[in-house]
C-alpha cells in the first residue's frame, strides 16, 4: 500500500461517506474504490452475456452499441 497526498472535494467525500455508511477517510476511499471495481465487474459480465467483448468498455461508441 502506498501513502498519497491528494486534494479531495469535501462535498463529494461527505456524499460518498453517507452512501457507504463510513466515517473514516480511509474506509470511505477504500469502499469507493471497491464499488468502482465491482461496477466494472458487473458491466463486463453483462456485456459477456450479450456476446460483446470486454474491450467494448474501452471505446465509448462500441460500449453504446453493446448496450443497445
Amino acid at each position: 500500500m502506498t501513502k498519497r497526498l491528494v486534494e479531495v472535494d469535501d462535498e463529494k467525500l461527505e456524499a460518498v461517506r453517507r452512501l457507504l455508511g463510513t466515517q473514516a477517510l480511509k474506509a470511505t476511499v477504500a469502499g469507493a474504490l471497491d464499488e468502482v471495481l465491482a461496477l466494472d465487474h458487473r458491466r463486463q459480465e453483462l456485456l459477456a452475456e450479450r456476446g460483446a467483448p470486454s474491450a467494448a468498455l474501452a471505446d465509448p461508441h462500441e460500449r453504446d452499441a453493446a448496450w443497445g
